[in-house]
């Protein structure tokens, strides 16, 4: 054996067995590592964990910092429909809608941001550095929900809509965007959540955010399809009235010639129209020929 085929042949062995120490060194840490849920390692004080707001109420606005208290390392997987209580109790507390996958080494800590909506309406959005408790998963309505949200791609004022009308009661009909009938899915389920029928119409909403945190919601606009059918070219008139039956605007007037079962497209300002349950009507001077109530 010539000293070159000597040398290539030690420098094989010697790949050969570094290769072999990395898989069996890879072996181990797969043999030491444990995946669970959080709340599973939160029991087992497995983990510590610290929950701070970034500012505001929506989207990623949660700071999460976990540190693994063991000697093994660790794959935590946070839990969408766990709820975050602020630990000041005028501050909202936050729903979790986006699982998130965390890997720990044995005494790591790392800090990810967490995606989370407002799920008490009628508190203050927390400034940034909050403190919230690590809490524990909300109610099973909320959990589905937010289940159903971490599966979806869905824009922030949608999300946030759907949770509080189910944490705060706020209409199912608030849940609107520019493509009404790519929400109907989630309409479905908030009302079936609910225990309610799907609102026949979409409310267009704007919120608020003041310097204090306060949050007021106020509807802009409805959408909605009237069903009416008119035996011959008439003028009509679209009224809304309040709940004494006291007429509030006269939205339009328009000649409409003769149809069977049509629709007839909403699209009506109601900002400035006190709380409350209103009808809206199509009619002629003869006769009604659509009526639909809403609530804002």
């Amino acid at each position: 054996m010539n000293v070159i085929s000597y040398l290539f042949k030690r420098e094989e062995k010697m790949i050969r067995k570094i290769f072999s120490m990395a898989l069996m060194f890879s072996l181990q840490l797969s043999a030491n590592h444990q995946e669970m849920k959080l709340q599973k390692a939160l029991d087992q004080n497995l983990v510590k964990a610290e929950v701070k707001s970034l500012g505001g109420y929506q989207g990623y606005c949660i700071r999460m910092t976990l540190k693994n208290l063991g000697k093994d390392s660790l794959k935590i997987i946070l839990e969408p429909g766990r709820r975050l209580n602020s630990l000041d109790d005028k501050n909202q507390d936050i729903l979790v809608t986006k699982e998130e996958i965390i890997v720990l080494q044995k005494f790591e800590n790392r800090s990810i941001d967490v995606k989370g909506y407002c799920c008490q309406a009628s508190n203050f959005s927390p400034s940034a550095g909050a403190k919230y408790d690590i809490n524990k998963m909300a109610d099973a309505n909320l959990v589905s929900l937010a289940q159903y949200l971490n599966a979806c791609n869905l824009d922030a004022n949608t999300e946030q809509q759907a949770i509080w009308a189910i944490s705060n009661n706020k209409s199912t009909a608030n849940i609107a965007s520019n493509n009404d009938s790519l929400l109907l899915p989630l309409k479905r389920l908030v009302a079936n959540l609910k225990g309610e029928k799907v609102p026949w119409y979409s409310m267009i909403t704007k919120t608020f955010l003041y310097a204090s945190g306060r949050m007021d919601t106020y509807p802009l606009y409805l959408r909605g399809k009237l069903n009416y059918s008119n035996d011959k070219e008439n003028y009509v008139s679209l009224y809304v009235y309040n709940e004494k039956g006291l007429p509030v605007c006269q939205i339009k007037s328009e000649w409409l010639m003769p149809c069977a079962d049509k629709d007839y497209n909403l699209n009506i300002p109601v900002k400035g129209l006190a709380k409350g349950k209103y009808t809206i009507e199509l009619k002629t001077p003869e006769k009604q020929l659509a009526k639909q109530e809403f609530e804002i």
